[in-house]
């Protein structure tokens, strides 16, 4: 090698490392006693640990023992591996005769207590024959058993990389199976890239290892297997690291799935440990913390490791913890973790009533309870929820704590009266830091951050990827107020108020026919065009209605995916067809939960027929669905909700590089805004990333690199229009021409091409290279038929058909849906386009109509939401849009004047916020200033009114209970009533202004706290 270095020099140096640490070192051409090549035990080493840790063991029994403890049971190579992993970490019973007398012992073959009494040992090209003879370069021996391998390649080769170390693994699963019986777990490096994994899992699994301290993170690519060794390898945390964060989980009759924790989930839950040790101790504070780990990081895992190290932790007595969540969906998807997981936690209870949930919680004895938060409700007749339990070593897990953990006076308080003395942690991907729902107020100090930048530079999320592709509408109806009215005219006054709020919503336009038949046909295009066969896609919707018309006019297009509905059911409203099962289709729009399961474990499968699901709020936080690749939003999401609906799409899954979120409905400045309180609590990196800035040159740049391969004086533009049989010999040679010497690195270099294709192939710079793409995807195709070679990833099922895909692919198609700040000129979704400059350059830019459209639209949420809230503004608003738009449409005015109209608008809509910033006000106690405001004339100044407005808001939260405004509820309205009069006498407000103020203020709060407490 022309530098002198050589992949031995990186195999010694991390012997060095491992030296450093206390590993005894020991080159196999000095290892003696392996009775033969294919032995992987070290027998003579195993048996003097035992022989010292046992003593009581006649040593005539110790080479039974060894062959019960390195002989484990099982069909599959999988099974004996979770076989030996058990006898591992829970030890096995022996038992001999001696004097006549049976004698028993419990017997490790690691001493788990004391790190330091185990014999370490690492060995360097072991030779060992099975299907074939391997010499794997590294393997890390524990008390003569083989529990991690680590193959390297050299950093100072350019032809060298981590995919042929991890293909070198996985070949060795095969070529000498007997070496993984005992495996805890594989490490691949190619020096700037060092990841650990499980022998067998796919690439897109095996993960960095990038703190030592779990406080400080390395991202850079100089120290990576010094991070590694430095950081799981010390003998204490490797142990425990195999005993407690290691996990076969079990899905029924299917083969179980062998998982380890990646180094967030290590430190953070290890750290929560420490945490609930001290706050359960007699003088604790009850508060164990808050992790917050990215959503789709894993936080479903990191309970399941959580709640086994805690239920064995000796000071912790045999502890009981409680899972709670609020959402029976979430509840059953969590509890399916943990009974997969039943290898590391044991049995697990899911509470069916409330009156389960009591009776588990009376019982002392230690166990792990699922529960939902609202069956920590009350009886019938009961003033107060009853003492199940006053032992402190009860551990309450809140799974994403955000809407029921902060009233106190509903479920949460009844939770906290029923377990006083339980110690509580919060487990979230999206903090919360508004000040009457402060996360840590309630759960305590942060434990451990794992942000959405640091998932995704670790490849634990994808990256997500945003798309604006809005309909533009027009409003063609001249008597559209005068049907309106007779609409309204003809339903009772109870009805009106309701119909009239309805209509004002975004729902009834959104909702519209034409629009949805373009809707239907831009995302089958959309979808067709950009997903590969095994992506998946989920289609948000503003109303279960809008679901079904949706799901209707996507059938009736020629071409579409199978699609299915996943939707509440309410027997009072549900049309009858809703409930029969669908053409075309073994299910109902109104599934039971088994067939909603049913549906999930489809769109799971990337071989199953199913591709697109329509919801309107199911499946939008906690499910876990890796394929699923395209979020198409047609419905407002804000906050916390928006951040987890859009990591949806963010999960790891083999051949996938990043999620696509394509909005259809103006999300852009509700996703700016939940990034910023996203970042200001603590969090770095944006949920989302623009398509064509960043996986755009990602792909030229990959592709350039294919290029380089095309031999010199070889025409490929007008491949595919040559006739077929010049076009057959044409490939041929082509191909012969790639085969050779470089050919293995025109795969890789192919396989980096294909993966960056998948996520911009649809847009109009890529769209005119599809056929050099596809030549190049051919090729590779032909070159491993020809040597045989699967490459790193699963052969296509049907080889012939894949092929025939990519031949006939379509390289063009007719959009209805446009983008509309593509057209017009304009780089970004941001609000602050509409501003002076932009008005003075506004007749200079070319498509004013869709720059109009755009204005309209961005305008149109914040008026619509105005006038939902009965605000005077935005009445006046709203008006004048339609009649501007109208004027427009009928040549009165010009453009120009449109665009001044709209940025007058934008500025009073601007003044509005800024006055709500002014006040401190959070936007729930703007709408009852707004209400108080506008009915004083003047006769309160601001600052008395946001006082007033505080003080009120929190009285109401203090009496608010569940179903408050209904009829039979009439004590709690009276409550919250009274506490409304009570604080405006305070302020002394009297007589008729008394009286009116109140009224007002309650109808308000019966509209806006209908459902609390999920409205709060």
């Amino acid at each position: 090698m022309p530098n002198g270095l050589y992949e031995s020099d990186f195999e010694e140096t991390t012997i060095e490392r491992l030296k450093n640490i206390g590993y005894d070192y020991m080159h196999a051409m000095n290892l003696f006693g392996r009775s033969s090549l294919g032995e992987v035990v070290l027998r003579d080493r195993l048996e003097a640990f035992l022989r010292k840790t046992y003593p009581r063991i006649p040593a005539q029994h110790l080479p039974a023992l060894m062959d019960l403890l390195t002989d484990p049971d099982g069909v599959t190579p999988l099974q004996r591996n979770e076989r030996f992993h058990d006898m591992l970490t829970k030890g096995i019973d022996f038992s001999w005769e001696e004097n006549g007398e049976r004698m028993f012992q419990h017997v490790y073959p690691v001493n788990w207590d004391n790190p330091e009494a185990n014999d370490f040992l690492v060995v360097n090209q072991l030779p060992i024959e099975g299907r074939m003879a391997r010499r794997p370069d590294l393997i890390v021996f524990v008390n003569g058993l083989p529990l991690v391998v680590i193959e390297l390649k050299s950093p100072y080769s350019e032809q060298a990389s981590i995919e042929d170390a991890y293909t070198q693994i996985t070949n060795y699963t095969y070529d000498i199976p007997q070496l993984f019986t005992f495996n805890a777990f594989a490490v691949i490096s190619d020096g700037t890239q060092t990841l650990h994994g499980m022998p067998g899992a796919p690439f897109e699994y095996y993960a960095a290892w990038k703190s030592i301290d779990g406080k400080e993170v390395d991202n850079t690519l100089t120290n990576t297997m010094r991070t590694l060794i430095q950081g799981l390898f010390p003998k204490e945390r490797l142990l425990d690291y195999i005993r407690n964060f290691i996990v076969f989980m079990k899905d029924g009759k299917k083969d179980a799935v062998k998982i380890g924790a990646k180094y967030h989930q290590y430190f953070g839950v290890r750290f929560a440990v420490e945490q609930a040790v001290r706050a359960t101790r007699p003088d604790g504070d009850r508060k164990i913390g808050v992790i917050w780990h990215a959503t789709g990081s894993g936080k479903s895992l990191s309970m399941l490791f959580f709640a086994g190290i805690l239920i064995r932790h000796p000071e912790m007595d045999n502890p009981t913890i409680v899972i709670q969540v609020d959402r029976t969906d979430l509840d059953n998807q969590l509890y399916e973790t943990f009974v997969k997981g039943a290898s590391l936690v044991g049995h697990v209870h899911q509470a069916d009533s409330a009156d389960e949930l009591r009776e588990l919680l009376r019982n002392e004895a230690g166990q792990i309870i699922f529960t939902t938060i609202e069956k920590f409700r009350l009886k019938e007749g009961e003033g107060a929820f009853p003492v199940c339990s006053e032992r402190r070593n009860i551990v309450v897990v809140s799974d994403e704590a955000h809407r029921t953990q902060y009233n106190f006076e509903g479920f949460a308080g009844n939770l906290r009266r029923a377990l006083p003395n339980a110690s509580h942690i919060a487990f979230t991907g999206t903090p919360i830091t508004f000040s009457d729902r402060n996360t840590y107020e309630v759960f305590g100090n942060l434990i451990h951050v794992y942000d959405m930048q640091q998932a995704t530079l670790d490849g634990a999320t994808l990256p997500i990827y945003y798309e604006s592709r809005l309909i533009p509408l027009d409003l063609e109806n001249p008597n559209l107020d005068e049907e309106y009215r007779k609409i309204i005219n003809e339903v009772g006054d109870g009805e009106r108020e309701e119909h009239r709020m309805k209509w004002a919503a975004l729902e009834k336009v959104v909702g519209t026919s034409r629009r949805l038949e373009t809707l239907a046909r831009d995302i089958i295009e959309h979808f067709t065009r950009s997903a590969s066969p095994q992506a998946k896609g989920m289609i948000v919707c503003m109303s279960r209605e809008i679901c079904v018309r949706l799901y209707e006019k996507m059938r009736a297009i020629e071409g579409c995916p199978p699609v299915e509905i996943v939707m509440t059911g309410n027997v009072d409203k549900d049309p009858r067809e809703w409930r029969e099962k669908q053409p075309g289709s073994e299910f109902a729009h109104i599934k039971t939960k088994e067939e909603q399961e049913t549906v999930k474990a489809k769109l799971r499968d990337p071989d199953d027929p199913l591709k697109l699901v329509i919801v309107r709020d199911m499946w939008l936080t906690g499910t876990d669905i890796p394929p699923l690749t395209y979020l198409y939003v047609d419905k407002p999401i804000k906050g916390h909700g928006l951040i987890q609906a859009i990591a949806r799409v963010n999960r790891v899954f083999p051949g996938k590089t990043g999620g696509v979120v394509v909005d259809y409905i103006g999300i852009a400045d509700a996703l700016k805004e939940a990034t910023h309180k996203y970042t200001q609590g603590g969090g770095k990196g944006k949920p989302i990333g623009d398509l064509s800035a960043e996986a755009v040159p990602i792909f030229f740049e990959a592709l350039e690199a294919v290029r380089k391969f095309v031999p010199p004086g070889v025409d490929i533009s007008n491949w595919r229009a040559k006739p077929k049989v010049e076009r057959e010999d044409w490939l041929a040679d082509f191909v012969g021409h790639l085969m050779g010497p470089d050919e293995d690195a025109f795969l890789n270099a192919q396989a980096r091409l294909d993966k960056a294709y998948q996520l911009v192939k649809h847009l109009p710079n890529v769209l005119p290279l599809a056929n050099e793409v596809l030549l190049y995807e051919i090729a590779a195709i032909q070159i491993k038929r020809l040597k045989g070679k699967v490459g790193g990833g699963p052969k296509p099922k049907n080889l012939e058909e894949e092929l025939k895909k990519l031949i006939d692919r379509s390289v063009g198609a007719r959009e209805e849906a446009i983008d509309l700040f593509e057209k017009a000129g304009l780089e970004k979704p941001d609000i602050s386009i509409l501003d002076e400059a932009f008005l003075a350059d506004f007749e200079k830019k070319p498509h004013a109509d869709l720059r109009l459209k755009l204005l309209q639209k961005l305008l149109e949420e914040e008026i619509f939401y105005l006038e939902r809230q009965r605000h005077p503004l935005g009445i006046e608003l709203s008006k004048k849009l339609r009649e501007t738009i109208q004027a427009y449409h009928n040549r009165v005015i010009t453009a120009a004047a449109v665009a001044k109209m709209m940025v007058e608008a934008r500025r009073k809509l601007l003044e509005e916020r800024r006055k709500k910033e002014a006040l401190g006000l959070t936007e729930e106690e703007m709408v009852f200033y707004d209400l108080i405001e506008h009915m004083g004339d003047g006769v309160f100044s601001n600052e008395f009114l946001a006082g007033l407005v505080r003080k009120v808001v929190a009285a109401m939260k203090k009496e608010f209970q569940i179903d408050w405004t209904n009829p039979h509820r009439q004590d709690v309205l009276a409550k919250v009533t009274l506490a409304v009069k009570m604080v405006l006498m305070r302020e002394n407000i009297k007589g008729e202004q008394l009286r009116f103020l109140t009224n007002a203020i309650i109808e308000k709060a019966k509209e806006k706290y209908k459902d609390w407490p999920l409205e709060a």
